[in-house]
């Protein structure tokens, strides 16, 4: 049997036009708030309006299954939408925040209800016992875990009309390119 207990979900950074009505869509079936916890579930319109004025999205839901949001979250990290997700601690689970910036899955930290984020003891006694780092590499291990990428502050939404080519690859005219096969 699930447990509800308050989430909620900040989306932002780049977001291909393309992609709004489904990633509406995909919010509305959630049953999320736009405002604060308890408030009536967003429609397509308010949303609409939320991510043209090209801000951070912020999205509530006191009843969420397990404080997670995972057919949305699923969407965002196939469509490589950035988020932060934070959900309440209950009974036998604790808080936990969520980073998301793009990469090949989010990361997932323990946290404090007010949303700080916490390391387990043994992840950082595993770092600081290995023998084969010295102290500055030690440092930067626990950097690493402490403030990993994914933690840098969610930039606003910025509607894009195309994504890039993946490493900003160009293609290459066959006709000016002397080594060209053609």
């Amino acid at each position: 049997m699930a447990d509800y207990f308050p989430g909620e979900i900040h989306i932002g950074g780049p977001i291909p036009r393309r992609l709004l009505n489904r990633l509406i869509a995909a919010i509305v079936a959630e049953g999320v708030s736009l405002d604060n916890y308890g408030d009536r579930p967003a429609i397509q319109e308010s949303l609409v309006k939320a991510f043209e004025a090209g801000d951070v999205v912020r999205l509530y839901d006191e009843e969420a299954c397990y404080g997670q949001f995972e057919e949305l979250e699923g969407f965002l990290a196939r469509h490589r939408i950035h988020f932060n997700r934070h959900s309440d601690s209950r009974h036998e689970f604790n808080a936990e925040n969520v980073y998301y910036r793009g990469g090949k899955r989010p990361i997932v930290l323990f946290a404090t209800e007010e949303g700080c984020p916490l390391l387990p003891c043994d992840e950082v006694t595993a770092v600081l016992d290995h023998a084969a780092l010295d102290d500055a590499a030690k440092l930067r291990a626990l950097r690493r875990k402490a403030a990993p990428p994914e933690m840098r502050p969610i930039t606003p939404v910025q509607l894009v009309s195309r994504t890039g080519r993946k490493g900003g690859r160009r293609r290459c005219p066959k006709r000016t390119n002397p080594t060209s096969p053609a």
